[in-house]
């Protein structure tokens, strides 16, 4: 029912992103508090909450089947979580796209089939910073591929 609006009560901070699971049945937040919470979208109840980050989080994406979701934030590890139990099934650290690579925190996107992951990453020289996109592959977390960005940064994948 669209017409009925819920609040979601739980976060100490502001809520950066939201990700409806393909189902529609559970919702996903990350928040500025350093958690991210599973709740209940038909009663807006809270069915998990996740303290592991260090930092902010300020991505969350479900994968599209809706059986995992990711998380990116300031602690520089994205973490891949299993929707329902919400454990903790990946942790992938910048520099597994490239050496010296920290991730963007707020750019992460699934692959339609949900076998890769695309994360925006930086390196910072100083004046100078590089541009990745990482393509990374779920399962064993290495990186297949990645892309140079010309100019500009990675915002939102």
């Amino acid at each position: 029912d669209t017409s009925e609006c819920r609040e979601l009560v739980g976060h100490e901070s502001a809520v950066y992103s939201i990700a409806y699971s393909q189902d529609g049945i559970t919702l996903v937040s990350a928040s500025a508090d350093h958690t991210c919470r599973l709740w209940n979208v038909a009663n807006g109840t809270e069915l998990r909450i996740f303290w592991e980050a260090t930092d902010v989080i300020e991505c969350v994406v479900f994968s599209p089947g809706g059986h995992c979701f990711a998380t990116s934030g300031f602690d520089n590890i994205n973490r891949i979580r299993h929707g329902s139990s919400g454990s903790c099934l990946k942790e992938i650290w910048g520099d597994s796209v490239a050496e010296e690579y920290t991730f963007g925190t707020e750019s992460l996107a699934y692959s339609p089939d949900g076998t890769v992951i695309a994360c925006g990453c930086y390196r910072d020289n100083g004046a100078v910073r590089t541009r990745k996109v990482g393509i990374l592959d779920v399962s064993t977390v290495e990186c297949v591929r990645s892309i140079d960005i010309a100019e500009g940064f990675v915002s939102h994948l």
